[in-house]
């Protein structure tokens, strides 16, 4: 396998067209068809089968973009690391993050980071669970934070903590319910739930089952964040977020509904391969993630 073989074919998986690998490729079609098929002859396999939408991966197709995906990205970080070493603070980082760390520790890292390596470029991506993890796997993310809930990485990922912290139920200022202070004075009530099922909506969840209640109730369900903004504030409806985010969504007329217990404690966290090596630029957006992260701790009451 040559890495222009493997650079066609992780095209041709993600634009599923031949046509338009090629174009992005600055091939021609019958030049991309080659090096699909020298690529298939060297591994005896067949990666791709035309189909009327386009191509469509074979299982030992899908296999491979996964390797092919990390093996790209990882040659790329390895010309970016020789030249980081040599004094050349470049390259390109990309994060992947929950809208709730975009709010809160992400603005302070990125200040430090731009102050630390002006010519870097930082590439960030709003991520939910599990969808994150994948881009992990792909190589299409150096590293990923979020909130993380126990046993909750599968064995070839491994997390850096930042933070520990609730997750709190917020509701709109007046909110009927907001001087509730136990979960049970919430069962009846419409709770706001995420359509990747992500970790609020796990966290509400796993609150209701160890209180020994039934699952909560809400039959409208969000991928925004900006969706969730919009319908807590101006309905019933009850979201879920951890406290920092709590605190600053009062900006927007939300309020923590102050229980007893909180629904959860749950970590924030940097997620990545374990088999990952952060280049130096890599290593110094992670200083600054966790810098931030202390600071964040320390204003916190």
């Amino acid at each position: 396998m040559k890495l222009q073989q493997l650079e066609v074919f992780v095209s041709v998986a993600r634009e599923g067209s031949l046509r338009a690998a090629a174009r992005g490729q600055a091939l021609t079609q019958p030049a991309i068809t080659r090096t699909i098929q020298e690529l298939e002859a060297d591994l005896g396999a067949v990666l791709l089968r035309r189909s009327a939408r386009g191509v469509e991966l074979t299982p030992a197709g899908q296999a491979l973009q996964v390797r092919a995906s990390q093996l790209l990205e990882d040659a790329r970080r390895a010309r970016e690391e020789i030249a980081q070493l040599q004094g050349d603070l470049r390259g390109t980082i990309t994060f992947g993050t929950t809208s709730s760390i975009a709010l809160t520790l992400l603005p302070q890292a990125v200040l430090q980071f731009r102050q630390a390596a002006p010519q870097a470029e930082l590439a960030i991506v709003e991520l939910k669970y599990p969808h994150g993890l994948q881009r992990l796997r792909d190589g299409q993310a150096d590293f990923v934070a979020m909130h993380l809930l126990p046993d909750m990485l599968d064995d070839d990922l491994r997390s850096i903590p930042l933070l520990d912290t609730d997750f709190v139920a917020v509701a709109r200022a007046g909110h009927p319910l907001i001087k509730a202070r136990t979960l049970a004075e919430l069962a009846d009530a419409q709770w706001l739930q995420s359509l990747a099922g992500g970790q609020a909506g796990s966290v509400v969840a796993t609150a209701f089952r160890e209180a020994g209640l039934p699952p909560p109730q809400g039959r409208v369900r969000y991928a925004s964040f900006a969706v969730m903004l919009g319908l807590v504030s101006s309905t019933d409806l009850l979201g879920a977020a951890s406290r920092p985010l709590a605190e600053r969504l009062a900006a927007f007329g939300l309020q923590p509904v102050k229980l007893r217990r909180p629904l959860a404690r749950v970590q924030m966290a940097v997620v990545m391969r374990k088999s990952y090596r952060p280049t130096p630029v890599a290593t110094q957006f992670l200083a600054c993630l966790q810098t931030a992260a202390r600071g964040l701790a320390a204003r916190r009451p």
